[in-house]
């Protein structure tokens, strides 16, 4: 899945090299694709190997033996301790950095750029290395070593970084299948200058936020939802102001950000989120998922320049909201507030998690099938009905989403209606679940198409899931279906130009192809899924996609737009991979695809048998088609969804709507079973008054929001439809994509308006391939040429300046080996993917670059003016 703005994927503007002087000791070509019989581990791409996408093969790299590290530019100084660290077989990176121009590095085969060398540690101690005499055109110095000094961390029996978000305490009460959710963050300033904190989170995708309190001390502020540019711009002011304050926006449905501006030095903040929401309910058994991180995303497209349309002499103005590991780009045009840095390897954040769930199913609970999937956990029977779950303390790491599941002890319920009525009107959800299961000869003849992720983010355990499903699936076909195997990563292929039966031989082929498969590269769905969807098909048979991914890409609503406006009654079946899935592109593919989403959380016991049983079980034949209801007269309106998807073995029909006055009465639910047509009555009561369940107002409104967003996706900026989710997010006080709330201590005033900002890292999430999210080398070293400087990143997540050119702009604004880089223009950098994502997203004439000794802290920055690289 790696980004292509990561530093081995700077394809358009990083070019690995021989040097003059250097003898070579490996050469690594780009990849061959063999055939699936072959020695290749990968699968075979067709027409004898080449593939689609070619331009984004791997560039040749070249390893070099270390008698000194020499660029040909900048030496890396005669004191290479700053190598000690490193494993016998790891490897160091230096890579010559200049800004994109023109084409994305992940599609464009550009001209070479840029040089490089990657060097292998030598055996005998680095600093007793016969050495290449200098360059003369490099300042050469005695620098502390590399692996020292950080801004953000200090040792201890590990190393810890020193980061505002200290605690995230969840509180989550559930009654029958509602779910009330308070989430408080905690942010402290261990600094001793003014900070501003930026968090980005997740939230489950269905999640109605409709309260947001601020606390400083005794000081309580409770937010207010504005239309979102209106919040950003009160924010802004008060910041400006020095006033604390505090802003949550929405980037995807899944995803927010968190700001809180001037917290004072030695000060602390909570802010307390509320959301409701509807719990998922399927084959008998409830869910309660609550997300931890947002995990690393692909971003796609070519990279906007930061001062794109902006006047070079104007005075910059603080950014709002995140500025992470990547700029925007033309296909992600808000890609900086969903890139979020990672916590360098070697380090903990120093954020963890608490949650009690507090469960009271109304009905008597079978206890011996309740079930922590991911965590561990501990639950305390209060009666036959309640029982409180709290997460242990020895996994309070957020590095992976919680799922809790529980099973009642009496015969599955038909039907569940919970209304409420006040000043506001009345609002009500109806649960329903037929008992159907069709017969054999009810099933059309198929056509399975396997579309599978091979991206770096599936490298490892998601990975090897997919691989056991599909192989597990291949065996369980009908002996009448025809199938074929797509997959993608930065490119894409296919294992046959057309499909193939169900023979014993195809069935052997697709496997050893299947096998093959590893995970690597880019996550390019887009190009992945329209070959798929392009691809020779049968049209006499019923298209069914089984579409396996993690989802962890930026541009969902591309993908969205095509499953949902060219699938052509297809169905599609979505896999979701892995234990930090993007939950709203893989819910959404299986909405809009008329299937069915499957997760496949890697701590479950017996998952990929579970997944491929569901899977047969949802394309022998839908138990109910052509659904639609009839609310006889009742006074019911404005009820979500509006179409209702065919109906699957195990699943119920959730309906979201409005009541107008006391009625009572019977709704009729209308389908198909196979060729018979059913019409299924559901006696309900509508109140005069009910006090109880005022949450159904906020989750009626949410799902008005979800309804209007999907025809966002055929009417991309549709200022009618924005218009609509603004003003009722506004009138229900909901988190949107176009509201956010934002809360002001005008009591006040903490600093001079110019608080550091400080992006909050995240954890990586658990079996996750470090190496193919951030792509090589654990240790690199990036010559920025604009500058005439060289910086290596150390243990603690520290950036060190390892070297500098004479005469150069570094040298002459005065810098010297040794420094750290603190701060691009105002935010703290936390890594070296970090700074390459904020060296992308400068913008006017001159970039503020902030530096420290080694061991410094906030209040020894020095600034100097460099030119914007």
């Amino acid at each position: 899945m790696r980004s292509n703005l990561k530093p081995a994927a700077f394809a358009a503007a990083l070019f690995l090299g021989v040097l003059v002087g250097c003898s070579p000791a490996v050469q690594n070509t780009p990849e061959s694709r063999a055939s699936v019989d072959g020695p290749s581990e990968r699968p075979a791409y067709k027409d004898g190997g080449a593939k689609d996408g070619a331009a984004n093969s791997p560039v040749p790299v070249v390893k070099m033996s270390i008698d000194g590290v020499q660029t040909g530019t900048a030496t890396l100084t005669d004191d290479v301790s700053f190598l000690d660290d490193l494993d016998e077989d790891e490897e160091v990176q230096v890579f010559t950095w200049a800004k994109y121009s023109g084409a994305s590095p992940a599609t464009s085969g550009g001209p070479a750029k840029t040089r490089s060398v990657v060097a292998n540690k030598p055996v005998a101690d680095s600093k007793e290395a016969t050495k290449t005499p200098p360059n003369p055109a490099t300042i050469q110095a005695e620098p502390p070593a590399a692996t020292e000094g950080s801004l953000f961390a200090r040792r201890g029996g590990e190393i810890i970084g020193q980061f505002p978000l200290k605690h995230t305490d969840v509180k989550a009460e559930v009654s029958g299948y509602l779910g009330a959710t308070s989430v408080t963050q905690s942010f402290e300033n261990p600094f001793n200058e003014v900070i501003e904190a930026v968090y980005t989170f997740p939230m489950p995708t269905s999640a109605a936020i409709n309260d947001f309190l601020m606390v400083i001390g005794e000081r309580r502020i409770r937010g207010m939802v504005r239309p979102r540019e209106e919040a950003e711009r009160i924010y802004k002011e008060a910041r400006a102001r020095g006033h604390t304050a505090s802003l949550l926006t929405q980037e995807r449905p899944n995803i927010f950000t968190q700001n809180v501006a001037n917290i004072e030095v030695g000060g602390k903040v909570d802010i307390k989120i509320t959301y409701f929401e509807t719990l998922k309910y399927e084959e008998g058994r409830y869910e309660y998922h609550f997300p931890m991180v947002v995990a690393p995303r692909y971003i796609a497209g070519t990279p906007k320049s930061g001062g794109a349309g902006e006047d070079p002499d104007a005075p910059k103005e603080p950014k709002v909201g995140g500025e992470g590991t990547s700029p925007d780009t033309d296909r992600v045009p808000d890609a900086g507030r969903i890139t979020p840095p990672l916590v360098p390897a070697e380090m903990r954040s120093g954020h963890d998690i608490s949650l009690t769930l507090d469960i009271d199913a109304g009905l008597p609970v079978d206890f011996s099938k309740i079930e922590t999937v991911t965590h561990k956990a501990h639950a305390e029977r209060v009666s036959n009905t309640r029982f409180i779950v709290r997460l242990d303390d020895a996994d309070n790491i957020p590095n992976r989403d919680f799922v809790f599941r529980w099973v009642l002890a009496v015969e599955t319920p038909s039907v569940g209606l919970l209304t409420h009525r006040d000043e506001q009107g009345g609002f009500f959800t109806l649960m329903l679940q037929p008992q159907f299961h069709p017969a054999e000869a009810d099933v059309t003849p198929r056509e399975i198409t396997f579309l599978i992720d091979v991206s770096g983010s599936q490298s490892g355990q998601p990975i090897e899931m997919s691989k056991d499903i599909v192989t597990r699936a291949l065996d369980g076909m009908r002996a009448d279906d025809v199938f074929n195997v797509f997959y993608f990563e930065s490119g894409n292929g296919q294992l046959w130009d057309e499909p193939k039966p169900r023979s014993s031989e195809n069935v052997a082929a697709a496997k050893r192809f299947v096998a093959n498969m590893r995970g690597e590269g880019g996550t390019e769905m887009v190009a992945g899924l329209k070959r798929a969807m392009s691809g020779k098909h049968d049209p006499k048979r019923l298209q069914m996609y089984a579409f396996f991914t993690d989802g962890l890409i930026g541009e969902e609503q591309a993908i969205l737009q095509l499953v949902k406006d060219e699938k052509k009654g297809a169905r599609f079946f979505c896999f979701g991979t892995g234990s930090s899935v993007n939950r709203h592109l893989c819910d959404g593919i299986g909405e809009y695809g008329d299937g069915r989403t499957i997760y496949c959380v890697p701590r479950e016991k017996q998952q990929t048998e579970k997944a491929t049983a569901l899977f047969f079980q949802c394309i022998d034949a839908p138990v109910l088609c052509d659904i639609s209801i009839d609310y006889n007269g009742l006074p019911m309106a404005d009820v979500y969804p509006k179409k209702v998807n065919d109906l699957f073995a195990g699943q119920p029909i959730m309906l979201k709507g409005r009541f107008t006055g006391k009625a009572s009465g019977t709704v009729y639910v209308n389908g198909r079973v196979g060729e018979r047509k059913v019409r299924i009555p559901v006696p309900v009561n509508l109140p005069e008054k009910e006090e109880r369940n005022a949450c159904l107002a906020p989750i009626w409104a949410r799902a008005r929001i979800a309804e209007l967003s999907g025809e966002l996706v055929s009417k991309p900026n549709d200022k009618e439809i924005i218009a609509q989710i603004t003003n009722l997010a506004v009138e229900f006080r909901l988190m949107s994509q176009y509201t956010s709330f934002v809360a002001v201590d005008e009591s006040r005033i903490v600093g001079d308006g110019k608080p550091l900002k400080i992006m909050q890292p995240v954890e990586l999430p658990e079996g996750m391939s470090r190496e193919h999210v951030e792509s090589g080398a654990r240790v690199q070293a990036m010559e920025i040429m604009a500058w005439g400087m060289t910086v290596a990143p150390n243990k603690q997540g520290g950036v060190a300046i390892v070297a500098v050119a004479k005469d150069g702009a570094a040298d002459k604004a005065g810098v010297v080996v040794g420094k750290l880089i603190a701060s691009i223009d105002g935010v703290a950098v936390m890594s070296m993917g970090h700074l390459e994502g904020l060296l992308l997203q400068t913008s006017g004439k001159e970039t503020s670059v902030g530096l420290i000794d080694a061991g410094g802290d906030v209040k020894s920055i020095t600034t100097v003016k460099l030119p914007r690289p």
